[in-house]
């Protein structure tokens, strides 16, 4: 392997010069960082920038943007966006290897595409057309290219005839010292991220391929122990445009969406129905059932078929959202377009695949700084001091087969050259590798091959020292697969509490006991609870099986067995619920765009293993699914269903709560009949998993299960959501839009027709306890100065909101939102309880039942005499 220049001796061989061009952006900021003279104007440029400097002078005109670019040719050729937008994209490939771009054109539509395009003021179309010696942007400078072999056809324009030429490469040989093959990809990223120093995250980067899923596995590594990076992926805020889309989307099924559709959306722009319509037809509601704003909604949506994107716009959005989305529609070209589904489909491509929306990204101020995260495939320079390398198996090879326009060899050799000097960033150095991958041993990328000049069987021939192993230790790992299940030590027991465990230790210390040491026979419920937690966790890993076997095939796999607990004149309604619940799996598992997600995990790791993957011969599962996580700050841990994208979901197979009964179950000493502390707790583990306040999503599989199967009912309906706030309740109570559009249609008619100045009097006004507000003098009269609404309909109004607030949580519609403080209090007072459980296991588990003794599944065996708690009754 050939030795690279450093970035800093790079700067000393082209500090004296005026013009600096290289391809590689990174190289270029670098070099500037460095400069230690006076400079006017540009030093260190890539050709990229130069044609971006110079273009409106060349061209006379100013350059189009790429949704401009997009919607000019697909209006002048009469092709779809969806179609333009692809074509293009080829188009800029193959200019970037030959000026020859109709020869690889072997359609019409495509050679229609590209003289649209070749007419359109394009960066590609300066920098095609540019001539630097004739161009005053060089005129009178001195001007060095650095490694100019690595330029492609179009930036070959801006290299001028007099230049001198620079050499990343030394006479020297490099070698690399020591590689470390470590495991899977999520232990390559834990043990990665194990080196970083928190407090000088700046100094580091991460070298790998950010389209795989060990990329996903780094960011999720690096936000459990909260150390912040540079997030080189776009995070786009469109929410503006895309209840915008949404609305349209919605009003094209008019006749046959109902209340609780548009319910939601129609309170974002300001309209509310009266409450117990959310069942209804919308286009069977009339002026009596809305709010004039909600009605002036509903008519465009019935009238959507005979409009323009933009009088939708103009009707619909605020003066916010009018602005943004009038440059969308605007740049697309169809402002006065009448709306029809193909032109909406085309819309809505565009917003999920152009990358220019510049004026709607947002990246989180957490991923502007940290540690960078480097693409293995388009990158040279990194200017940091320690650089981590991860990977370097097959997933970083660059294909250049299938491409006639490329020539292999010289593209190849570019690749070489690249990653040779890629390899060599960094003052300190360290290269994590796969000891497996795909469930074979892990191969060095095949451009190792060629920097070598010879078959690179295994990582220990590119190194001096291979080290096997680990440093990273997880904490989950040492938990048993069943920690309840164990005996007492000498000094006590010292397990930490699940959620099961907890619930039933909270119910009853005896109970807790008992827990641990006898099991129950399987229910015809449990059984079928965890086949539909094992058909979820097959479809995660394996979408594509699911798709073609169809799910009879997999009902099939487990009749047998459920047949066995149910009864046989059930079987065609057993039958029928399995494929309801399995369909309704999917479709949630869709709704998240759960993609790509990483078979990290063996099966035969598993004390459990999943019945589908085994039955079809699968060896690897996903550490997404059925995640096992045990706390680093309380004594519980949890078996997470699914995690992804910062929040968890549960899988519920039995009857649905209300928020309210959930909020009442994780509440202590609220006399809940059954308690269920399961949200507080898996809260905690996410947040500590994922670095945010975290969400719990309950996913309700057979609610709905008549109306889902006709597919009246949208999945999402069948999700209870808890959420934490950094907010006091208050806070959460006045500033929750969700909150407002539920209050819209919960209020009395008076109250509800203004919720937004209600709340903002609450805001000033109100104390921080709901439960006094309907006593707070003052706080009545400003309502009722700002409303007009008499006191006696005030105060019942502020009653039926505290009613929502009982144990310190918002519990409301779907949704429960509580204070990062009520999450805290919760899970000290579990601490508490497990040092209290410990004490007791050295002497005695007392009988201490918060619920009526004969309602324990335990009951039969306790030794304890029957005693009665009273509480609810059943109903």
């Amino acid at each position: 392997m050939r030795c690279t220049k450093s970035i800093d001796e790079l700067y000393e061989e082209v500090r004296d010069f005026d013009l600096v061009i290289t391809t590689d952006a990174a190289l270029a900021t670098a070099l500037n960082g460095r400069i230690d003279r006076p400079i006017v104007g540009h030093f260190a440029m890539t050709p990229r920038q130069i044609a971006g400097h110079v273009a409106s002078r060349v061209m006379g005109v100013p350059l189009y943007s790429e949704l401009k670019v997009i919607s000019t040719v697909s209006a002048e050729t009469g092709l779809s966006m969806k179609y333009v937008h692809s074509e293009i994209e080829n188009i800029k490939e193959i200019r970037q290897y030959t000026k020859e771009v109709t020869k690889h054109l072997h359609t019409a539509a495509s050679r229609a595409v590209y003289d649209s395009y070749e007419a359109i003021p394009t960066l590609e179309r300066v920098m095609g057309a540019f001539v630097p010696d004739d161009d005053e942007f060089y005129r009178g400078n001195r001007v060095a290219v650095i490694a100019e072999e690595l330029f492609n056809d179009l930036d070959k324009h801006f290299i001028p005839i007099n230049h001198e030429s620079i050499s990343i490469s030394k006479d020297d040989d490099y070698t690399i010292n020591r590689i470390y093959e470590i495991g899977n990809d999520r232990q390559l990223a834990e043990n990665a991220v194990d080196l970083i120093d928190p407090k000088k995250s700046t100094d580091y980067a991460i070298i790998l391929n950010t389209g795989g899923p060990i990329a996903d596995a780094v960011r999720a590594s690096l936000y459990r122990v909260n150390i912040g990076f540079i997030n080189a992926l776009n995070v786009r805020d469109l929410s503006q445009i895309r209840d915008y889309l949404q609305f349209i989307t919605l009003a094209m099924e008019f006749d046959t969406i109902r209340v609780k559709h548009v319910k939601e959306l129609f309170s974002n722009y300001n309209g509310f129905f009266r409450k117990g319509r959310e069942e209804f037809l919308l286009c069977k509601q009339n002026e009596s059932d809305m709010t004039e704003r909600a009605s002036e909604l509903w008519n465009v949506m019935k009238a959507i078929r005979s409009m323009t994107y933009r009088d939708v716009c103009d009707i619909v959005c605020d003066k916010r959202a009018r602005i943004q989305v009038g440059i969308l529609i605007e740049d697309l070209k169809v402002a006065d377009t009448r709306i029809t589904s193909v032109n909406l489909n085309e819309v809505k491509y565009a917003v999920d695949n152009v990358k220019e929306l510049h004026h709607n990204e947002e990246i989180p101020e957490n991923e502007k700084r940290g540690v960078l995260l480097v693409d293995c495939k388009n990158s040279v320079y990194i200017d940091r001091p320690v650089v981590i390398y991860l990977g370097m198996e097959q997933e970083w090879n660059i294909s250049v087969v299938g491409k006639p326009y490329i020539d292999v060899e010289d593209e190849t050799d570019k690749n070489v050259d690249r990653l040779n000097a890629l390899l060599q960033q960094g003052n300190v150095r360290y290269y994590l590798v796969n000891s497996t991958k795909g469930g074979k041993p892990a191969r060095p990328c095949m451009l190792f091959d060629l920097i070598y000049r010879k078959p690179m069987e295994s990582f220990s021939m590119m190194c001096r020292e291979l080290v096997k192993g680990r440093w990273h230790r997880p904490v989950d790992e040492l938990i048993p697969a069943d920690p309840t299940k164990q005996g007492p030590a000498d000094d006590g027991f010292s397990s930490y509490f699940s959620k099961s465990s907890f619930n039933n230790y909270y119910s009853c210390p005896r109970k807790y006991l008992y827990g641990l040491f006898l099991t129950t026979p399987d229910e015809k419920s449990t059984e079928f609870g965890t086949l539909i937690h094992s058909f979820a966790e097959f479809y995660v890993c394996y979408p594509e099986d699911v798709r073609e076997l169809g799910i009879d095939h997999f009902v099939s796999l487990i009749s047998d067995r459920y047949s066995g607990l149910s009864s046989p004149m059930m079987k065609d309604l057993d039958v029928a619920k399995i494929k309801q619940a399995m369909s309704a799996i999917i479709e949630y598992i869709d709704h998240l765009d759960v993609k790509d997600a990483p078979l990290d995990v063996k099966i035969s790791d598993k004390k459990n293993p999943n019945r589908f993957m085994e039955a079809l011969g699968k060896e690897w599962t996903s550490s997404v699914c059925e995640r096992d996580i045990r706390s680093d700050k309380f004594p519980v841990h949890g078996q997470l269903d699914l995690v992804w994208g910062g929040s968890i979901t549960d899988y519920k197979t039995g009857k649905a709560s209300t928020p309210a009964d959930i909020a009442k179950a994780m509440t202590f000493d609220s006399k809940a009949r059954y308690p269920e502390f399961q949200a507080p707790i898996y809260l905690s583990l996410i947040q500590q998993e994922v670095g945010n306040k975290g969400r719990f999503d309950l996913f309700y599989a057979m609610d709905n299960d008549t109306t889902a199967a006709t597919g009246e009912t949208p999945i999402t309906s069948n999700v209870r959501s808890v959420i934490v706030h950094d907010k006091t309740l208050k806070e959460i109570v006045v500033s929750s839009r969700p909150f407002r559009a539920f209050l819209a249609g919960y209020l009395s008619k008076e109250l509800r027709n203004d919720v937004d100045s209600l709340m903002s009097v609450i805001q000033e006004l109100g104390g921080e306890d709901p439960a006094y507000w309907d006593q707070d003098t003052v706080l009545v009269a400003a309502i009722n100065n700002r409303l007009g609404i008499k006191s006696s309909t005030i105060e019942p109004g502020l009653r039926k909101i505290a009613s929502l607030t009982k144990g310190g949580i918002l519990s409301y519609g779907s949704i429960i939102e509580m204070p990062q403080s009520e999450l805290d209090s919760r899970m000290q007072r579990i601490s508490d309880m497990h040092s209290l459980m410990i004490e007791q296991s050295k002497v005695e588990f007392p009988s201490q039942p918060r619920q009526k003794c004969k309602d324990c599944q335990y009951f039969s065996v306790c030794t304890k005499e029957v005693i009665d708690v009273g509480g609810e009754t059943d109903e």
